[in-house]
């Protein structure tokens, strides 16, 4: 039987230190699966004390190896609760305070092991027998046996408990697996136990290294043919459970093996009786996302679908994933439903002002016909009236002419102008600087002064954009210069624009265009950016289209004082919207 007892704990010690050193080895040691390693670790090196214990002669070394033996007994409970804390995803309740405060009983029974030869405060007294020719050491225990065990099995039954907790969670695959660790992990503490309450098959000799290594044989198999990063449930319920999506883990059989909250907070109305879990997809998803019994191919990309639930109707885009892509036989997949409901309606809403907006532009257009028709005509009758014309009235004829064409051009443009302000379709990487000059070589600005304080590259569609400056320029040009200022604005001497400056917004996702003109009263700011709403005698649109083009990029505009008192035009651009 000793021949046996050490082969056993030879091969234990042997198994538990390889096992250990693979989990070690492959797992950061802030994860389960590390401690787990390490638990094995300290559970090899027990059975090695053992295998020693089992060859001495000596009381001398018979007493050494089991104080040896103790580095582990006392370590052992201790890495079992860092353990499960881990395991459980508690990991707050870890720090070096509380571990240290754990390991002061520990270091109190090591310190009254090591010096038993000197007092009887572990051991009431230790005495060799010999047994079969096999010399062994009785050691009845004294009362910092009993603290240590008392203590040790205090902590086994917190680790315990926590896992134990793990096994009333929902899923059936996670609490299977707490079930199995916890019933792996119970047998060396009977075995244990066992042998405190004297039922020791080999005199002395406690055999729970040895279970402790069988039975952490198949976890560590577990641990490393799943590879689960964690070996953690908990994991599962912060990640998976808490996606706001919809998300079903669906077995090649189409039964549904798994789904988080908010999958059964959608569904579970339908399904007062029974669970999501085990049933079929054909019982549950739409029948737009199925084919043939299964999976819709098209899913692989993504397909949208309507649910209703409650009588409420909404609108999903559907997509699964493989849980194998690469394999050529599948174990799986998983589909989640992304809720798209709110951007279809502002989707939906965005096209009604498209259309709108649309609509105003063919209607102005229309109605800008009818004026400049007839004031062609009028032109027309009056030169034809005039045979020869002073120079002074030749001029202001061709002026008026060129008027009507630019009218003209921009009457007939206007629906095309408003259907591009509000979509774009091919932006490209464009320079800010560049846009704003090209912008001023267009527009007539009279005497005003462009200054570029800052460039930048912005995503954009450049000829909308620039369709934007030259709004924004000729705004300055008409109502914030001298020469366009009414009788009213230069009795009560507001400021004449003489610059316009351009750069980058301090905080680097914008750019801003800003005049030292008479500026826009605070109260209409807001309004100015509206259809039809002037500063003066212009037509109202200018600054609404500015503000259609930006938005078409994704961006947002707001009118703020210029750092001279000015029109200050912000652009915002959100990092996110390509």
């Amino acid at each position: 039987m000793y021949v046996a007892g050490m082969i056993a704990y030879a091969g234990s010690a042997l198994i538990g230190s390889l096992l250990a050193i693979a989990l070690l080895v492959k797992y950061d040691r802030r994860q389960p699966s590390f401690t787990f390693g390490l638990f094995l670790l300290v559970i090899g090196f027990w059975a090695a004390t053992y295998v020693g214990y089992l060859i001495a002669s000596t009381e001398q070394w018979l007493l050494f190896f089991i104080q040896l033996s103790y580095l582990s007994v006392v370590s052992a409970p201790i890495v079992w609760v860092v353990f499960a804390i881990q395991y459980t995803d508690r990991e707050a309740w870890l720090s070096r305070q509380r571990i240290v405060l754990l390991s002061v009983v520990p270091a109190v029974v090591l310190a009254l092991v090591w010096t038993a030869p000197f007092h009887s405060l572990f051991y009431a007294d230790t005495l060799v027998t010999t047994i079969n020719g096999v010399v062994l050491l009785d050691t009845p225990p004294a009362v910092g046996h009993r603290i240590n065990i008392i203590y040790a099995y205090g902590l086994l039954l917190i680790g315990s408990a926590l896992i134990v907790a793990e096994i009333f969670t929902k899923n059936q695959l996670y609490r299977r697996q707490s079930l199995v660790l916890l019933a792996c992990l119970s047998a060396p503490w009977v075995a244990n136990a066992v042998f405190h309450l004297g039922m020791q098959p080999i005199p002395t000799a406690d055999l729970t290294p040895v279970v402790f290594v069988l039975t952490g044989i198949p976890l560590a198999i577990l641990v490393q043919r799943s590879e689960l990063t964690g070996f953690v449930p908990i994991a599962h319920e912060r990640v998976f459970h808490t996606l706001e999506d919809p998300v079903f883990v669906i077995s090649s059989s189409n039964r549904i093996l798994d789904a988080n909250r908010a999958a059964h907070t959608l569904f579970d109305a339908d399904f007062p009786t029974r669970s999501l879990e085990g049933s079929d997809i054909t019982d549950v998803l739409p029948q737009t996302l199925l084919s043939a019994g299964g999976l819709h191919p098209k899913l692989e990309t993504a397909m949208e679908c309507v649910i209703t639930i409650n009588g409420t109707s909404r609108q999903y885009i559907a997509r699964v994933r493989r849980v194998y892509p690469n394999r050529k036989t599948q174990h799986g997949s998983i589909v989640s439903l992304t809720d798209i409901t709110l951007q279809k309606r502002q989707q939906e809403s965005v096209n009604a002002k498209n259309e709108q907006l649309e609509r105003l532009a063919s209607v102005i257009s229309h109605d800008l016909s009818t004026p400049l028709a007839t004031g062609e005509s009028l032109l027309h009758l009056i030169k034809s009236d005039l045979d020869s014309p002073q120079a002074e009235v030749k001029q202001s004829i061709d002026d008026l002419e060129t008027v009507h064409r630019r009218l003209r051009v921009f009457a007939e443009g206007l629906p095309t102008l408003a259907r591009e302000s509000t979509d774009v379709e091919t932006p490209t990487n464009c320079d800010l600087e560049c846009i704003a000059r090209n912008a001023w070589e267009v527009v007539d600005t009279d005497d005003l002064t462009l200054s570029i304080d800052s460039t930048a590259q912005l995503w954009a569609d450049a000829s909308r954009l620039q369709q934007a400056f030259e709004n924004l320029f000729t705004n300055v040009a008409e109502h914030g210069t001298t020469n366009n200022r009414t009788e009213s604005d230069n009795n009560n001497r507001q400021p004449s624009a003489t610059t316009v400056r351009i750069g980058q917004l301090s905080t680097g996702s914008g750019f801003y265009i800003e005049d030292n003109g008479p500026g826009i009263p605070v109260d209409r700011r807001e309004d100015m950016l509206e259809f039809g709403v002037s500063t003066g005698s212009g037509s109202g649109y200018g600054l609404a289209i500015v503000r259609t083009i930006i938005e078409a990029h994704g961006w947002s505009l707001s009118i703020t004082e210029g750092t001279t008192g000015g029109a200050r035009f912000e652009i915002e651009i959100d990092p996110h919207v390509e």
